[in-house]
C-alpha cells in the first residue's frame, strides 16, 4: 500500500509539494492481526479526538469566518488547519521510513513504548496552553485564502492516513529508529514521539484556532458579491 492523494490539484497547491499527500513509492505494511499495543492505542485516540474536533470547530462556517484574522500577525482558523495539514504531510514521509526501516532490522515490541528525556520536553514544549511562541519555518507557513471544504477534507485524510500508519505500525518498536525533531533539528527523536509531538501540535493550533472562532469580532457571514460578479467560496489560491 502507499500514500493515496488526497483530491484535486489545489490541495497539492495549497499544502505543498515535495510535501503534499501524492504516492511516495514507499510501501507500508499491512496491519498486525494481534491486540493493538497500548501506546499506539492511545495514539490512536489522540489522532480520532483530533479530527472530531476539527470537523466541530469548521462546522458551519463560512469561508469568509474561516479566513478572517482578529489582528494582524494572528493566524486565522484557515491557517492554524492549513499548518496542520502542511506539517502532518511532511510527517507521514517520515513515518513511512521509519516503518520500513523497523520492519527491515526486524525491531519489534508488544511492550509499551517509551518516550526519552528529549521527548518529553518537546512535548511539554508543545502542549497547549502555548507556554512560548515560535515562528513557523517558511515551507510550514499555510496560505492565507482557504476554502473551507478543501482545507477540512485535506485535515481530515491527513488524520485517516496517520490512523493507517499507527495500525500498520502495531507490533513494531517505533521507539528504536531516530529522526530529526521538529522544529529542533539537532536533536534525534523516535518515530513514536515524533507522532505524539503532531498530536500535541493539533492540539495546541486547534485551542488557536477556537479562540479565533471566538472572537467578538468574528464576521457573521459570508460578504455579498459584488455586483454583476458571481459568489465565490474563496479566492483563488496564492
Amino acid at each position: 500500500m502507499v500514500t493515496r492523494g488526497v483530491g484535486p490539484s489545489d490541495t497539492d497547491h495549497l499544502f505543498g509539494r515535495p510535501f503534499g499527500r501524492r504516492e511516495t513509492g514507499i510501501a507500508v505494511p499491512a496491519r498486525s492481526s494481534g491486540a493493538m499495543n497500548p501506546s499506539l492505542r492511545d495514539l490512536l485516540s489522540q489522532f480520532q479526538e483530533i479530527g472530531r474536533e476539527a470537523q466541530q470547530l469548521a462546522q458551519g462556517i463560512s469561508d469568509r469566518q474561516f479566513n478572517w484574522r482578529p489582528r494582524s500577525g494572528c493566524w486565522s482558523i484557515a491557517e492554524c488547519l492549513g499548518h496542520l495539514n502542511i506539517v502532518g504531510s511532511e510527517t507521514l514521509e517520515v513515518v513511512d521510513a521509519a516503518i520500513a526501516e523497523a520492519r527491515g532490522r526486524g525491531w519489534y515490541t508488544n511492550e509499551v513504548l517509551r518516550v526519552r528525556l528529549v521527548g518529553r520536553g518537546l512535548l511539554r514544549a508543545t502542549e497547549p496552553p502555548v507556554r512560548r511562541r515560535r515562528r513557523a519555518r517558511d515551507r510550514h507557513v499555510p496560505p492565507a485564502d482557504q476554502a473551507v471544504n478543501v482545507a477540512l477534507p485535506a485535515l481530515v485524510d491527513l488524520i485517516d492516513q496517520l490512523t493507517t500508519r499507527v495500525q500498520a505500525a502495531n507490533g513494531l518498536d517505533l521507539s528504536k529508529p531516530r529522526v530529526s525533531a521538529p522544529v529542533a533539528s539537532l536533536f534525534r527523536i523516535s518515530p513514536f514521539e515524533l507522532l505524539l509531538l503532531f498530536a500535541a501540535h493539533g492540539r495546541r493550533h486547534l485551542e488557536q484556532a477556537r479562540k479565533v472562532k471566538s472572537e467578538a469580532g468574528l464576521p457573521k457571514s459570508a460578504a455579498a458579491p459584488e455586483p454583476g460578479r458571481p459568489a465565490s467560496s474563496a479566492r483563488p489560491p496564492r
